[in-house]
């Protein structure tokens, strides 16, 4: 039973780095969780729309036309998907 779950394990490690190399990087992590707690926030903040704005940028640049049109009616995997291939692709 250990066995299945180490093989079980390093399978998903696996795939998720080959699909996602920089999913084993601080960077890429800190570019995650900047996406994930600040997706929502509005801020009034003059400086932070620069920030704002190159995530926006990051995260349009990553993503294929057809996924921005239909940005609204992403699920969660889809949502996953734009934030891994933004932040985790090299």
């Amino acid at each position: 039973m250990i066995r299945n779950f180490f093989y079980i394990s390093l399978g998903l490690f696996g795939g998720l780095w080959l699909a996602w190399p920089g999913i084993v990087s601080s960077k890429g992590w800190r570019c995650a969780k900047d996406i994930a707690l600040n997706s929502e926030t509005k801020s009034t903040a003059p400086l932070s729309v620069f920030g704002d704005v190159r995530r926006k940028l990051k995260i349009t640049t990553s993503v294929s036309p057809k996924t921005l049109l239909k940005a609204k009616s992403l699920g969660p995997m889809d949502k996953l998907r734009v934030v891994g291939d933004a932040c985790f692709r090299s």
